[in-house]
């Protein structure tokens, strides 16, 4: 199933993916191909949110509205300080469960009316019953499951495996040579299903790839990485990563991983 490895091949992670009052839920496994993750948020002002190739839908708990939010392709600060659950999906799977297109709505936030009608109609006022996360998640993928639209396109998967694949190292034009269509014809298929360009697409794959191997490697040489993700130099990977993560990468993994030893330090307290 070419959404199953989609997923397998690329998982997008936060900027503090451990951060206290942040939690993630893995989706049963039907889910686990369209489904980046279910997670909660408490008082999550002050957070950094970077490009992760991931659009949520958004249920404030406190005030039981929900809202979508659209793939972003710059990092930005959370303001949110209520409670609330998140359905997350993959930027390739959005559409799969909309009755519109995803055009338009990169970097945006939007009501839910129009774009996914039967979500807001038929899941949210559930929701607002639910006592628990346990149960929030229940309800969501009973949802979801039932209502997953066919609206499968050869021509844009085909293309997201390819750019992960290369880890982002390929222009529109290469893809468009390789699907046999034009540029211009990639590049609608993609804002129809995405809201994304292939080349804004290509990118954040690229960064996520580099910033996942951040997090993991102790001792991550900058110099070297450049070479195996395709940049020119070690300048070129440094400048592409403060752009999307607004810090160096010695600094985005203190931050990360500070919060690993707050968890830590908290549970040993008790």
């Amino acid at each position: 199933m070419i959404y199953k490895t989609l997923s397998d091949n690329i998982i997008p992670i936060t900027a503090q993916p451990f951060k206290s009052g942040y939690r993630e839920y893995s989706p049963c496994e039907a889910l686990k191909p369209y489904i980046r993750c279910f997670w909660t948020g408490s008082n999550q002002t002050d957070r950094l949110v970077i490009p992760d190739l991931c659009a949520d839908i958004i249920y404030d708990i406190d005030s039981n509205t929900a809202f979508f939010s659209g793939i972003s392709d710059a990092p930005f600060v959370s303001d949110r300080s209520t409670d609330v659950f998140g359905i997350r999906f993959y930027a390739w799977t959005s559409a799969l469960f909309a009755e519109d297109s995803m055009s338009k709505t990169l970097n945006g936030c939007f009501e839910l009316e129009g774009i996914f009608s039967k979500l807001k109609n038929d899941l949210i006022p559930k929701l607002s019953y639910a006592k628990s996360t346990e149960e929030r998640i229940a309800l969501s993928e009973k949802f979801l499951v039932n209502y997953l639209k066919d609206r499968h396109n050869d021509i844009f998967t085909e293309a997201v495996g390819r750019i992960i694949t290369l880890r982002g190292l390929c222009t529109a034009e290469e893809l468009a040579k390789e699907m046999h269509i034009s540029k211009r014809q990639l590049e609608r298929v993609f804002s129809d299903y995405s809201g994304l360009s292939p080349k804004k697409t290509a990118m954040p794959i690229r960064y996520q790839s580099v910033w996942r191997d951040i997090l993991s490697e102790e001792n991550f040489h900058a110099a070297d990485k450049a070479l195996e993700f395709g940049y020119n130099d070690q300048s070129h990977l440094l400048n592409d990563f403060r752009r999307f993560h607004t810090v160096t990468p010695k600094r985005a993994r203190e931050i990360a991983l500070k919060d690993v030893a707050f968890l830590q330090d908290a549970c040993s307290a008790k």
